[in-house]
């Protein structure tokens, strides 16, 4: 059996109590860093100790400083919050080529997935990876489409990739893709009707103590629960449609969804502003039965008689949501990210409005505490809370035009004071962040547009195996007998081997080294010849004046300028000294020729 934090993780902490809607004046909203930590242990190499930041100022959120008194004592008690934080040491994995949106770790901790703006998924491997911290695999979903959300099975031997298409995929543990969701009719109207998502997926889970059942949301406003082991049946894998409610008539865009901790509720965020939480059981209420408020999808599709067209859904849809938390942001601005804590009462929201909320779900009209000035320009800014549920954190991005200034951060909150306890420096946007329980350390996506980094934070004392595990290991070196001397005088050639593999004979010329097959390259046809020798030598600055001195256009050799007749008789002396032409065939023939003599009278004339 699995349950939540399963496989022999640590035990959960006592749940906390609920804090009241309305809360008096709490102290500071902002606490100072507590003071510096131990220095690791001298076991396995470690990563390069972070720097400590600088101290942050304390303020109400009325903006009115603290007391003195008030100060000190958070201090003394953040101090101690604060060594819980797993941040002494920290290790990067480089590689995308964009900001990292989504990351997952499977419940082992023994492998990591990576998904990034630039389409691909990376998966690490704890177990063999070495110090170089190199991925075992890449792979991409859907060229084109960005990765939105990433999910481990609870047995961990599947996970589910959402990306900006209609359609999730699901892969097993070593990254080859098992199947893909099914795509509904975009021209059907109501929702409720097709066997699938018609528009961009927008985020995704799987379910917390089912091994076959996956949770999707999209902007077609519907969110879906599939069976994975229902993959290419032709009726679908669809379980069930969600379909939220409108504040007004339209459609709208449920842009994240999430479980609770135990499996029992759904909550999707939705773009009109509101939460909306809906039974996950579709048999009987949580904990007490009844109706959940799930029906057959087949009624009323087709109006009868007809029977013999009835379409019989096998799938059910449920449009009335056991909690509804109206105007939970601001109407327009997309919800990042929804999170439950252990407790089943405690929900965080994370919106692009730059809020993080904290809700009590059985008094949903006031929020709890409200966070501002959170920016955030990504719509996959998630929220999470630690293991044993003290403390619940987000990503912020950096000012605009300061992303490479390490300016981004994560937050970290505690939950039972909802102080801010730390502010952890991130190169770049912080998006995607995660804390494992097994291992205790973080997680962090960052990046911008240029380039995408995971930081991992541990602690040598406080965390376990992952990258501290990996940092021990030696990257193994290269050496010379790893490659292997060829002589070339002692080739083979082979002239009738295929013509991928055939070589050109010693003294003949290969394939396209011929002169005609020059004459045929468009490229090498646009050079001048050469002369022999190899060099060119043009005898002026034009090449024209090359091209009419070889053709005895200028020059002394220039036939416009000599004279004809003396062209040809400067041959008569040696063709009567050596008349090959004629010695063959006339030479014992050849009469004398006889010149008639001058006239004395014309000579004396």
């Amino acid at each position: 059996a699995m349950f939540p934090g399963g496989f022999g993780g640590r035990k959960h902490a006592a749940p906390q109590k609920s804090p009241s809607p309305e809360r008096p004046g709490e102290g500071p909203s902002r606490a100072t860093e507590g003071p510096s930590r131990p220095p690791g242990s001298s076991g396995a190499p470690q990563g390069p100790r972070r720097p400590s930041s600088a101290d942050l100022d304390e303020k109400d959120d009325d903006g009115e400083d603290d007391d003195g008194e008030d100060d000190a004592d958070d201090e003394e008690d953040g101090g101690d919050d604060d060594d819980r934080l797993p941040v002494a040491h920290e290790a990067r994995l480089q590689g995308h080529a964009k900001v990292v949106s989504a990351s997952a770790l499977e419940h082992t901790g023994s492998r990591l997935l990576t998904g990034s703006h630039d389409y691909t998924v990376r998966m690490y491997d704890f177990g063999g990876m070495k110090a170089d911290l190199k991925p075992f695999r890449e792979i991409t979903p859907s060229d084109g489409y960005p990765i939105h959300a990433l999910d481990w099975s609870p047995s961990g031997d599947r996970f589910v990739v959402v990306t900006g298409g209609p359609q999730p995929k699901i892969y097993d543990r070593d990254g080859r893709e098992l199947g893909e969701f099914d795509k509904g009719d975009m021209y059907i109207r109501d929702m409720k009707n097709t066997k699938g998502h018609v528009s961009p997926c927008t985020g995704g889970a799987w379910h917390p103590t089912e091994i076959d059942t996956v949770l999707t949301a999209s902007a077609d406003g519907s969110m879906r629960t599939w069976s994975v082991s229902r993959l290419g049946d032709p009726r679908g894998a669809q379980l069930a449609v969600l379909k939220p409610t409108l504040q007004k008539p339209g459609r709208c865009q449920v842009t994240s969804c999430a479980y609770s901790a135990c499996g029992t509720l759904i909550a999707g965020g939705v773009n009109d502003g509101s939460i909306q939480i809906f039974p996950a059981n579709q048999q009987g209420g949580a904990g007490g039965g009844g109706n959940n408020g799930y029906r057959s999808a087949s009624v009323g599709v087709i109006l009868p008689p007809s029977q013999q067209c009835h379409t019989d859904n096998k799938w059910v849809f449920n449009s009335r949501n056991k909690y509804h938390v109206k105007n939970a942001h601001a109407p327009g601005e997309a919800i990042t990210s929804v999170a439950f804590a252990k407790d089943g009462h405690t929900l965080l929201s994370r919106s692009g409005d730059g809020t993080l909320k904290v809700w009590d779900i059985r008094n949903p009209k006031v929020p709890v505490k409200t966070f501002q000035d959170l920016e955030t320009s990504f719509d996959e800014t998630n929220v999470g809370f630690s293991p044993n549920d003290d403390y619940f954190f987000t990503g912020v991005d950096a000012p605009f035009g300061r992303a490479e200034n390490g300016d981004g951060g994560l937050m970290v909150y505690d939950k039972q004071t909802l102080t801010l306890k730390q502010k952890i420096p991130t190169p770049g946007n912080c998006v995607a962040a995660l804390w494992h329980e097994r291992l205790n350390q973080l997680f962090l996506g960052c990046g911008d547009g240029k380039k995408g980094t995971v930081v991992g934070l541990y602690d040598p004392q406080k965390s376990q195996k992952g990258l501290v595990t990996c940092l021990g290991k030696k990257v193994k070196t290269s050496v010379n007998a790893d490659f292997m001397r060829i002589d070339e005088s002692k080739t083979a050639y082979t002239p009738h081997a295929l013509p991928m593999f055939r070589e050109p004979m010693p003294g003949r010329k290969g394939p396209g080294e011929s002169e005609r097959a020059r004459r045929k390259d468009p490229v090498a046809t646009k050079a001048p010849a050469l002369e022999q020798g190899g060099k060119l030598r043009t005898g002026g600055t034009l090449l024209t004046q090359h091209i009419m001195k070889n053709n005895d256009m200028i020059g002394e050799k220039n036939w416009r300028t000599n004279d004809p007749r003396e062209a040809i008789l400067k041959h008569a002396d040696a063709a009567a000294a050596d008349a090959w032409r004629t010695n063959g065939a006339y030479a014992k023939t050849q009469p004398t020729p006889i010149f008639a003599e001058p006239d004395p009278e014309e000579e004396s004339e």
